[in-house]
């Protein structure tokens, strides 16, 4: 066979290699020599070659009004552009309905007690209000009431066709009432009446001090007059003293006093 009508057979990858190797070197010697080797120019390079060499920092990207921004539909060269300005804020939405309560949280624990304050003074004594009542005849009631520091005797006629009103007479005014001092003030009354057969009917009345002093003063029932009357004065029509009972009530003691 004729060497010059054999068919050309491309070289193989290990040829081509070697050629393509020798062209770039071929190309770079060139253009050293003819001293065009510098920086590429924007028109040299592709467009996504373009989007690669811009320079980074605040020049990249100018800001732009929200109404120079591009419209969706325009066409882009598949560079990705600058972030463009926020938009206005849209109006806020209504409230929603209100959920459901949830469960009671369990009870907290129990605070510390805290210390207990002193007692305080003992405040003054209040005035002491009282009243006692006693009927040993047919023919009237007595009684003896004790208010605003101020002790009272009364008698009530329980004869027929009579008013049956109490009549008052005020025995704080008689000599050596109890009325502060050692002796205190009265705190409590009783009445003490003898049912006898004649018209002359004694009664005592009693009162116990603050400090616990007894003290005594005799009135006598006149029921021959209508209505009935005490009479708390002497034979000669001085209001009778009250006394101090003799022997007072003391701690321990058994039939005594002081």
């Amino acid at each position: 066979m004729n060497p010059e009508s054999r068919t050309a057979r491309p070289p193989g990858p290990p040829a081509r290699g070697r050629f393509k190797r020798a062209g770039v070197v071929a190309s770079l010697a060139l253009v050293m020599a003819s001293g065009v080797v510098g920086p590429a120019t924007p028109a040299d390079l592709s467009p996504s070659d373009r989007t690669r060499a811009a320079p980074d920092g605040p020049d990249r990207c100018r800001p732009r009004r929200l109404e120079d921004r591009a419209p969706v539909s325009e066409p882009s060269d598949g560079a990705r552009g600058c972030r463009g300005p926020r938009g206005p804020r849209g109006p806020q939405g209504e409230t929603g309905p209100a959920g459901p309560q949830g469960p009671v949280g369990p009870a907290g624990p129990t605070g510390a007690t805290g210390p207990r304050g002193e007692t305080g003074a003992t405040g003054p004594t209040g005035p002491c209000v009282a009243i006692d009542a006693a009927q040993e005849s047919e023919d009237f009631e007595i009684r003896l009431a004790l208010t605003g520091g101020r002790t009272y005797a009364g008698i009530r006629d329980q004869r027929t066709g009579e008013k049956q009103t109490v009549l008052w007479t005020d025995l704080s005014a008689r000599p050596d009432y109890p009325a502060g001092g050692a002796a205190g003030l009265p705190c409590d009354v009783a009445v003490n009446a003898h049912n006898r057969s004649t018209t002359v009917k004694r009664i005592k009345f009693d009162v116990i001090t603050t400090t616990g002093q007894v003290w005594e003063a005799a009135c006598v029932a006149f029921t021959t007059t209508h209505p009935a009357t005490l009479n708390c004065a002497d034979r000669t029509g001085r209001p009778k003293p009250w006394i101090l009972v003799s022997r007072q009530p003391t701690p321990d003691a058994v039939n005594g006093g002081v």
